[in-house]
């Protein structure tokens, strides 16, 4: 299981990413995310991510992906240093632009 963790908030449930966004946390941030689709809008907290790696951000690139298809709202907060660069190194910018 990842460090990471759902914060309710009045614009929606907010999720905390944990500080390594790698193979090992693929599923489980997939599965997490999954299962905040139904109550969209989301939001991801990138404040604690101190490491991001191809996998972790390709969840959060088909997470947005889904969101938009269903009309639910995505954004990537609070966005480290770190998870910025990976996303602009794979090109991922459009991909995981925000919705709201």
């Amino acid at each position: 299981m990842i460090d990471a963790e759902v914060k309710p908030g009045a614009g929606g449930d907010s999720y905390r990413l944990p500080p390594v966004l790698d193979l090992a946390a693929a599923e489980p941030l997939a599965a997490a995310l999954r299962a905040l689709l139904p109550d969209g809008p989301i939001r991801v907290d990138g404040a604690a991510v101190e490491r991001a790696l191809t996998p972790g951000l390709q969840v959060l690139a088909a997470a947005a992906a889904t969101a938009r298809t269903r009309g639910i709202g995505f954004r990537v907060e609070n966005a480290s240093a770190a998870i910025v660069e990976a996303i602009e190194d794979l090109g991922l910018g459009k991909a995981l632009e925000g919705d709201e």
